[in-house]
């Protein structure tokens, strides 16, 4: 499907993510930084849809990269300090994502086609999964071990 077909068959709405407290883990750390990962998420949909996705790409790519670094580093600091069993599952799922984005980095900045719309995709899809779904089985274990 080529970039107008997949745009025009979505809705912008369709595409954004909106937090709510299914995503919440009530660790205000984690869910601060997860609004934030959410925030460049959104704002390269916006970009996609004003026209200017390529043009923001590249920043949206440096901050993912960026950032990601210091999220996972706090939630891996928080399941190796309260003895999480899921750390090293969960350490996998974030080398897995950053390796996925330092490449898309590199092809980007070696002028490599790097669509938009696929990170666009694979970051939501990422987002979605990882949160409800990888973050939420640790959550209620850290908050029984002390964590706030």
């Amino acid at each position: 499907m080529g970039l107008f077909d997949w745009i025009f068959k979505r809705k912008k709405s369709e595409l954004f993510i909106e937090w709510n407290d299914k995503y919440k883990v009530d660790i205000i750390e984690i869910d601060a930084q997860h609004k934030r990962l959410f925030g460049i998420y959104n704002n390269l949909v916006d970009a996609m849809y004003q026209g200017v996705g390529v043009k923001e790409l590249g920043n949206a790519l440096n901050e993912l990269l960026e950032y990601s670094v210091v999220h996972f580093m706090t939630e891996e600091g928080y399941m190796e300090k309260y003895k999480y069993t899921g750390l090293e599952e969960h350490r996998s799922a974030h080398r897995a994502f950053r390796e996925r984005f330092y490449h898309l980095h590199k092809e980007f900045t070696e002028g490599k086609p790097v669509l938009t719309a696929d990170v666009v995709e694979y970051l939501r899809d990422w987002l979605k999964q990882h949160v409800l779904n990888m973050d939420q089985k640790y959550a209620p274990f850290l908050k029984r071990s002390g964590a706030v």
